[in-house]
C-alpha cells in the first residue's frame, strides 16, 4: 500500500512527532505535514483518536494514532522496519525503553516550584544513581550489545528504533525540559553514535535543511 499522499499531524516543533516526519522523508513518501498550532490544541483534540499528537491519516481517509504504532507500520512500509522477527522485537525494545525515558524525565520534579523541579531533573539526568542516568546506561549497554559493529542500533542498517531515540535525545538535549542540562549525552558513546550516524543520512540533512527545527539545538549534535 502506497502511503503517498498521507497526513502526519503534530504541533510546529520536532518532539514526539519528528521520528515520524523522518520515517516518511526516508522512505521516499510524498506526506504532507501538518502543523497545528498550539492555540488550535483544544479545537483539533477531540478529532484526534486518543486525544493525542503526532496522527496520521491514510490517503483513504482511515486516521491513526499512537506513535510507536505509527513508527512500526510506517516503517513495515519503508523498509525501516525488519521482518525478521527477533530483529523485530529488539527494535520494540528499544523504543519502549526510549519512550520511558520521556516518561522518567517528565516526572522528575513534577508539580514542584520550577527552582526544585528544575533541581530534581538535573539530578535525575545526571546523578549515576539518578533513574533517567541508569536507564541511558541500559540503553547504553542494549547499544553495544547488539550493533555488531554497526553505525546503528542493529547494525549497519537503520530502523524506526534509531530515528526514535534520535528524536528523543534530541528533545533531552535541546532545552525542551527545563533543568535537563544539554550534556546529558556525553557520558554515553554508543548513543552518541547513533545520533551521528542517523544525523549524517543524506534524507536526514535534506529534512532539516527543508524544515529548521524550532529550537537551535534540534536537529544538531
Amino acid at each position: 500500500m502506497s502511503l503517498d499522499g498521507c497526513i502526519v499531524k503534530y504541533f510546529d516543533f520536532p518532539g514526539r512527532g519528528d521520528a515520524l516526519r523522518l520515517a516518511l522523508a526516508l522512505g521516499g513518501v510524498d506526506f504532507v505535514d501538518e502543523r497545528v498550532p498550539f492555540g488550535d490544541w483544544r479545537a483539533v483534540k477531540p478529532t484526534t483518536p486518543f486525544g493525542s499528537l503526532p496522527t496520521l491519516t491514510l490517503p483513504d481517509g482511515t486516521a491513526l494514532a499512537q506513535q510507536r504504532s505509527l513508527l512500526r507500520f510506517v516503517g513495515r512500509s519503508t523498509g525501516l522496519y525488519p521482518a525478521e522477527p527477533l530483529a523485530a522485537l529488539k527494535v520494540d525494545e528499544l523504543m519502549d525503553a526510549v519512550e520511558d525515558l520521556v516518561a522518567k524525565t517528565f516526572v522528575a520534579g513534577k508539580n514542584r516550584p520550577k527552582e526544585e523541579m528544575e533541581a530534581e531533573r538535573l539530578k535525575e539526568t545526571t546523578d549515576p544513581e539518578g533513574s533517567v542516568t541508569k536507564l541511558l546506561g541500559c540503553i547504553e549497554a542494549f547499544l553495544a550489545a547488539n550493533n555488531a559493529g554497526g553505525p546503528f542500533a542493529l547494525g549497519a542498517a537503520c530502523t524506526v528504533a534509531d530515528l526514535h531515540l534520535y528524536a528523543t535525545t534530541s528533545m533531552l538535549t535541546s532545552g525542551t525540559y527545563d533543568g535537563v542540562p544539554p550534556t546529558i549525552l556525553e557520558p554515553f558513546p554508543n548513543i552518541c553514535a547513533v545520533r551521528k550516524a542517523v544525523r549524517s543520512m543524506d534524507g536526514v540533512k535534506a529534512w532539516y535543511a527543508e524544515h529548521p527545527a524550532k529550537s537551535p539545538a534540534y536537529g544538531e549534535l
